[in-house]
């Protein structure tokens, strides 16, 4: 029998689905199936209405085939537009976003299907979009570009799963009010979609002298653009976690001492290569500029990084001086300055505060800042994207809307990828840190169960994942196991390279409950001491607690008041001040603490405040009467609910 001939056509696909369906399902079946019938309706008649034909749904998802870009375009703005509209007229409950992927390809025909390459791009840049968004893919681009009235923007190369080359994608620059119709779309405008059309229709009505002013001023952004390459200066294709650490130039007079300064480029490079997701270039790679005055962004271009980080050691008699810089490429900006001084004879010393320092700082900064362009873009809610975003919100504090808020991130990566490991242990690791925040102990439970059941997963798949070792001692710690809970918490400590993390918390937490409270302390300072510029709130207010059990309320008020400055919104630490202040014997201030306390969380309970010191069964009996005898009874006298 001879296999039957494949036949093969060019198509532009459109691919759509809502989002967050799966979670809307889970609260709500009958509503969310209502309210797609209703969208389904809208996008239904704009794929007919432009030609195009429907030939796969599945759930929430549609898939299309038109025999035009054009057509495939304005059909997608169609019915966007419409469901925006719609969105702002319905309640919330009854909304709905849709993304959607275009592609142009070659495609296979089976019956009334299609299949290949043309399809699977299409589906995979539906993933990429935002909300209420349409991606496209160059072949794509390239067709619409020039015919229709329409604006993009560059997100780079992607590299979709199971599709083998790279895919260059674009995002319509959309505000629901583009046009809509075919007609209206075609032959609108022949301006090429770099440039805003708003500016070039101010020129059309500009004076002869000013538009060659204009004019010049293009010629030299466009140029500027080709050299540089225009997505590096506009939206950024570099890993935004990269940086490269140039040779530390040798200030000290003495070329014997040459070695100072390299050995610490090595060290610095090597602890910054240890930051989870960060691309750091080898220092091999970045010896070849020692000694050349290369201009920063010349370097990022050719190196392909966001951040540079310069230095020099600088030494007088027996005193050495070493001193830091990072420097932003994309805007040539400095970010970060650090000098550190110490002993020769303390070298190595000198250089692990260094190294530290560095790592722990610039891990938060790099965080931070690409975290925040990620939500400024929302452009590209990849489950990266996402992920990055979850870990950034940790620097906001650890009062519930924040861990809530990284719930829901984590839980949108695990949508667009189910088996992402990194997901998984970071959704794990919120959860247990949520639960104990839990109003009804039902839904404590849940989230405790639920954190462990990802972890362990992990665990299974990955047994060196740091990540998960901190939800596994939450969940020890929760089921009065202290030996678990040390040995899983000294395992993520173990495997962590710094302690600037909310792992470090947690293990001091267990340690003060163990009656080690000093260590505590020593814990929580090294953390604190290796990215000072962003404290964290539950850090400070873990500080608060040792000196508590340790007897100095003067010193315990003021870490907690310095907890409440970085984040006010935790319930949990006002009511720490509270205890305080009636151990000061300044119960009015005290009456203050506990009336935010009620205003921040008017449920709050005994269980869900003093999580983190409640003693376990086989906690010291010095510490479980420190508790009973002076905590609670501060606790209760201040007023604070049981």
């Amino acid at each position: 029998m001879t296999n039957p001939i494949l036949i093969s056509k060019l198509a532009a696909i459109l691919a759509a689905d809502v989002v967050g369906f799966s979670l809307k399902m889970g609260e709500n079946e009958y509503l969310t199936i209502k309210n797609l019938k209703a969208c389904r309706s809208i996008v239904d008649s704009a794929i007919k209405n432009n030609q195009g034909r429907i030939f796969t749904t599945a759930g929430d998802s549609v898939i299309a085939e038109f025999a035009s870009p054009v057509n495939a375009i304005a059909a997608a703005l169609e019915f966007q537009k419409k469901i925006i509209s719609r969105n702002t007229t319905c309640a919330e409950e009854d909304r709905m976003q849709f993304r959607v992927g275009l592609n142009l390809g070659d495609v296979i025909i089976e019956g009334d299907n299609l299949y290949g390459d043309g399809v699977n791009v299409a589906a995979r840049i539906e993933a990429i979009s935002e909300p209420d968004g349409i991606c496209v893919s160059s072949k794509f681009f390239e067709e619409v570009r020039r015919k229709l009235d329409l604006r993009f923007e560059s997100l780079g190369e992607m590299h979709f799963k199971n599709i083998i080359d790279p895919v260059k994608t674009y995002r319509l620059i959309f505000d629901g009010k583009n046009l809509t119709t075919t007609s209206s779309l075609i032959n609108a405008s022949k301006v090429g979609n770099s440039m805003s059309l708003g500016v070039w229709r101010s020129l059309r009505n500009t004076s002869l002298s000013t538009k060659t002013i204009y004019a010049g001023i293009g010629i030299v952004l466009l140029g500027v653009a080709g050299y540089w390459g225009f997505d590096y200066f506009t939206k950024f294709s570099v890993n935004p976690l990269s940086i490269v650490v140039l040779p530390f130039t040798n200030l000290t007079g003495d070329m014997n001492q040459t070695y100072i300064a390299d050995g610490l480029t090595e060290r610095v490079t090597t602890d910054l290569s240890r930051i989870r997701d960060a691309f750091v270039v080898d220092s091999e790679v970045a010896r070849k500029y020692k000694s050349k005055p290369t201009e920063t962004q010349l370097i990022a271009k050719d190196l392909s990084v966001r951040y540079i980080l310069r230095g020099d050691v600088q030494r007088s008699a027996e005193k050495l001086q070493i001193n830091a810089k990072l420097t932003d490429a994309i805007s040539n900006k400095q970010l970060w300055s650090e000098s550190f001084s110490g002993e020769m004879s303390d070298l190595f010393s000198l250089q692990d505060k260094v190294t530290n320092r560095i790592s722990g700082s610039l891990g938060t900064q790099l965080l931070i800042t690409a975290a925040n362009e990620s939500e400024k873009r929302k452009s590209n809610p990849q489950a990266s994207e996402l992920i990055l975003r979850s870990r950034a919100f940790s620097f906001n504090g650890q009062d519930t809307a924040s861990l809530e808020k990284r719930v829901e991130l984590y839980k949108e990566a695990l949508i667009l990828e189910p088996n992402n490991l990194e997901a998984m242990s970071g959704l794990a690791n919120v959860l247990a840190l949520l639960a104990p925040r839990s109003l009804e102990q039902n839904f404590r439970k849940i989230r405790f169960q639920e954190s462990r059941d990802l972890a362990l997963k992990v665990k299974e798949i990955d047994p060196s994942n740091k990540d998960i070792y901190q939800a596994l001692a939450y969940y020890d710690r929760e089921n009065d196991n202290l030996i678990g809970a040390l040995k899983n918490i000294e395992k993520h400590v173990e495997l962590n390279n710094n302690l600037v993390s909310s792992g470090a918390v947690t293990y001091a937490n267990i340690l003060i409950i163990s009656g080690e409270t000093k260590k505590a302390i020593e814990v929580y300072n090294r953390s604190l001491s290796l990215d000072p510029k962003n404290p964290r709130d539950s850090n400070l207010a873990g500080l608060c607690r040792a000196y508590l059990v340790s007897g100095e309320i003067d010193i315990a008020i003021d870490w907690v008041l310095k907890s409440i400055q970085v984040n006010p919104k935790v319930a949990q630490t006002w009511a720490l001040l509270a205890v305080a202040y009636i151990m000061k014997g300044q119960t009015d201030k005290a009456k203050e603490a506990v009336d935010v306390v009620k205003k921040l969380n008017p449920n709050a309970n005994i269980s869900n405040l003093n999580f983190p010191l409640k003693p376990m069964s086989a906690s010291p009996q010095s510490y479980k009467e420190w508790y009973e005898k002076k905590y609670l009874a501060a606790y209760r006298k201040a007023g604070l609910p049981d």
